[in-house]
C-alpha cells in the first residue's frame, strides 16, 4: 500500500472482507459515532486496500492486537479488595486492607497530601507555624510543594525554605500525630467553600467606577483614600491595566510615553500582548523606536518580577497623568466618535 491506510478504511476493508451478515452483526456493535466515517471508506475504498495481501496485513495487525499481552496497572483498594475478598473472603480481605494502611502509614506519615489539591493543602498550612510547613514540604513532592510555596508571602516562603534545609524528622509517633491532625483539617477544609479572594470585591467596585459619571469615580476615590489609601490605590489599579494601554488614542499614549525612560519600556513591553506593545510602538519616533528595540535586544531574558516592576513604575506615571487631568481614558460602555 503505497500511503497509510486510516483506522475506518481498515475497519472498511475488514468488514467487507466478511461474510454480509457476520458484517453487519459486527457493524451494530461499533461505536455509531464512528460509523459514518466506516461507511464513507467503505463506498471509496482505495483499489490498493483490495488485494488480498492488504486484507491479510489488515488480519495480521488484528491478531497481533487481539493477542498482544496487555500491561498492568495499579489497582486501586476497591479493586484490590474485590481481588482479596474473592480469594481469600471478606474478613480476611479487610484485614488485609488494614496491615496496607498501618504500613503506608508508619512509613509515609503525610503520604495522603500527594492525593491532594494545593489549594487545599495550601489553605490549612497557611494557619500553621513555618516549622510545621517546612516539615509538611520536605515529606512531599516537589511539584506539590513548590506550588503550596508560591501560596506564602515571599518572607514567609523564604524562612520555610531555610528550615527545609535544616529540618529534622521528629519521632514517628510526633509525626503520626501531626499527619492525624493534619488529616482531620484537610478533611474539614475541602467540605467548605474557599474563602472569598478579597481582591474580587476591589474589582466589582472598580468595575462599577468604570461605568459611572467622572464626578461619582473621583468622589467614591477619594473617599477611599480618606479610609484606607492602600485599596484605593488597588481600586484604581484594577480600574486601568497594563493590558488597557492598547486602547489609549495618539495624543494621550504620546504623553505617556514622554516620561518613561527607554529602558524601563523596553524592558515592560517583554512578553506584552501584541495590541498593547503595537499601540505603544506606533506612538515612537524612529530614533526611540530603534532605542528601545536595542535595550530589549541586550536585556535579554528578563525574570517575569522585573518585567512587573518596569510596568508598574510606567502604570504611575499613567495614573499621575490621569490624576493630573492630562489624559482620561474612555469609560466603559462609552460611545466613541470621529
Amino acid at each position: 500500500m503505497s500511503d497509510t491506510p486510516s483506522g475506518a478504511q481498515k475497519v472498511a476493508a475488514f468488514l467487507l472482507s466478511l461474510d454480509k451478515d457476520v458484517s453487519a452483526d459486527l457493524m451494530r456493535r461499533i461505536d455509531p459515532k464512528v460509523i459514518p466515517s466506516v461507511a464513507q471508506a467503505m463506498t471509496d475504498l482505495a483499489p490498493d486496500m483490495c488485494s488480498i495481501d492488504s486484507v491479510d496485513e489488515i488480519y495480521g495487525d488484528l491478531a497481533r492486537t487481539v493477542y498482544k499481552r496487555a500491561g498492568v496497572r495499579a489497582q486501586d483498594e476497591f479493586e484490590l479488595h474485590d481481588i482479596l475478598t474473592q480469594t481469600f473472603g471478606v474478613k480476611d480481605a479487610d484485614r488485609v486492607l488494614r496491615d496496607i494502611h498501618s504500613r503506608r502509614r508508619q512509613n509515609q506519615p503525610l503520604g495522603f497530601i500527594e492525593t491532594l489539591a494545593p489549594e487545599i493543602v495550601s489553605r490549612v498550612l497557611a494557619e500553621e507555624s513555618t516549622a510545621v510547613v517546612a516539615l509538611v514540604l520536605a515529606h512531599v513532592s516537589p511539584t506539590l510543594s513548590a506550588a503550596v510555596l508560591n501560596s506564602f508571602e515571599e518572607e514567609v516562603a523564604l524562612d520555610i525554605v531555610k528550615r527545609m534545609t535544616s529540618v529534622v524528622p521528629p519521632g514517628i509517633e510526633t509525626m503520626l500525630s501531626i499527619a492525624d491532625t493534619l488529616q482531620a483539617r484537610i478533611r474539614l477544609a475541602a467540605s467548605m467553600p474557599a474563602p472569598p479572594d478579597p481582591s474580587d470585591s476591589l474589582r466589582t467596585i472598580a468595575d462599577l467606577l468604570n461605568f459611572s459619571q467622572g464626578e461619582v469615580e473621583k468622589s467614591v476615590l477619594t473617599g477611599l483614600d480618606d479610609f484606607n489609601e492602600e485599596m484605593a490605590d488597588q481600586v484604581r489599579e484594577f480600574m486601568f491595566t497594563w493590558n488597557d494601554l492598547s486602547t489609549i488614542e495618539k495624543r494621550a499614549m504620546q504623553k505617556i510615553l514622554a516620561s518613561v525612560d527607554t529602558k524601563t519600556l523596553a524592558i515592560a513591553l517583554k512578553g506584552s500582548p501584541a495590541e498593547v506593545e503595537d499601540n505603544i510602538v506606533a506612538n515612537l519616533s524612529s530614533r526611540v523606536k530603534d532605542i528601545v528595540a536595542d535595550e530589549r535586544e541586550l536585556a535579554g531574558p528578563t525574570p517575569i518580577g522585573e518585567v512587573n516592576g518596569c510596568r508598574a513604575e510606567i502604570m504611575v506615571a499613567v495614573r499621575a497623568l490621569m490624576e493630573a487631568g492630562e489624559f482620561s481614558p474612555a469609560k466603559a460602555g462609552e460611545e466613541m466618535v470621529e
